[in-house]
């Protein structure tokens, strides 16, 4: 047995947290939700002290251990719940035996539906590991969804390192959001200069909320973007052939089907002719705050595939190949 289990070091870290002010919100062990969504689970974290692994975070039983490499941080451990799930709690677990004495652990809880997790779901902070509250800590927080539960330990007043017997995760009592947005629609696609394809298509609707696409070419991820962005410039040679079709998503993690699948063709050699600018374009006001455009075709060595339409140097809007007319709405006043 480690000496940083003996009495000498309960001494000091008693006197040492008898002084400390801790902040968060620690209480007694409680299940906030059902079972603990941790057990059986895939832990993972920074470093491994001797034989101190990881697999002991969330093996239900209290008396292994993780330890973290020493004099090493900060350290981290993390669960991958396996998919995105309503969480508000985490509980984490040192031996109960006396012969650890209090600690004082300071760390911070992040959650997210990507590892590593992005989001701070609980600042910094020190809490207290007693054995006479069976060295047990609980963490509560607002209700948040994420398949990735990470703690980010700084410091440690019994050890050098991050010690965690168990990690354990519980559930939040409300629903958990399991509806997917629907598919984008109306996927298509114009090439504004050589080498580029522009995508475009229409927003997807969803029970919370849709938080982004994500964008595939021939099968694999190329780009994401925003909740309110529907369109997307990708950068291809002229010969080759890509598939695309466009996915929405929640931020509990819920994924859409996919849009319909738009398909650029390659030319051989690589078209590196732009087609000529449209000509005559004019203007009318059909009704009050309409301004509609009409213009003549232009022409392109291989094909035109669309127009886009730009006011104040700004994209208004696109069009296909066979569309010469586009109508915008803009106030009276408006320049």
């Amino acid at each position: 047995m480690r000496m940083k289990h003996g009495p000498l070091r309960l001494i000091a870290t008693l006197f040492a947290a008898g002084a400390l002010v801790l902040a968060g919100s620690v209480v007694p062990a409680s299940a906030a939700g059902g079972p603990n969504l941790a057990s059986g689970k895939t832990a993972t974290v920074s470093g491994v002290s001797d034989v101190y692994g990881a697999g002991n975070l969330n093996d239900g039983n209290a008396g292994t251990y993780w330890e973290s490499t020493n004099n090493a941080f900060p350290q981290w451990a993390q669960i991958d719940l396996g998919a995105a799930t309503s969480i508000d709690q985490v509980v984490l677990k040192l031996p109960p035996a006396t012969a650890w004495a209090t600690r004082t652990q300071t760390l911070s809880v992040l959650t997210g539906t990507t590892s590593p997790p992005a989001t701070t779901t609980v600042a910094s902070a020190g809490y207290a590991f007693n054995p006479a509250t069976g060295n047990t800590v609980t963490i509560n927080f607002t209700a948040t969804s994420a398949r990735y539960v990470r703690i980010n330990v700084t410091g440690n007043t019994g050890w050098p390192a991050a010690q965690i017997s168990e990690f354990e995760v519980y559930g939040a009592s409300g629903p958990v959001d399991t509806v997917a947005p629907s598919a984008p629609s109306n996927l298509a696609y114009t090439q504004p200069a050589s080498g580029q394809i522009r995508l475009t298509w229409s927003a997807s609707t969803d029970n919370v909320g849709v938080t982004g696409y994500d964008v595939y070419a021939n099968g694999a991820l190329r780009g994401s973007v925003g909740a309110g962005v529907l369109t997307y410039t990708d950068t291809q040679p002229g010969t080759a052939t890509v598939a695309y079709y466009v996915r929405a998503k929640d931020a509990a993690g819920n994924v859409s089907g996919n849009s319909n699948t738009v398909t650029r063709t390659g030319t051989p050699g690589g078209d590196t002719q732009n087609p000529s600018a449209p000509s005559n374009l004019a203007y009318t006001q059909p009704a009050s705050g309409q301004i509609r455009l009409a213009w003549g075709a232009s022409t392109d060595n291989v094909g035109v595939t669309g127009y886009d339409v730009y006011a104040n140097n700004a994209l208004r809007g696109s069009v296909g190949a066979g569309v010469l007319t586009y109508t915008d709405t803009q106030p009276d006043s408006a320049t």
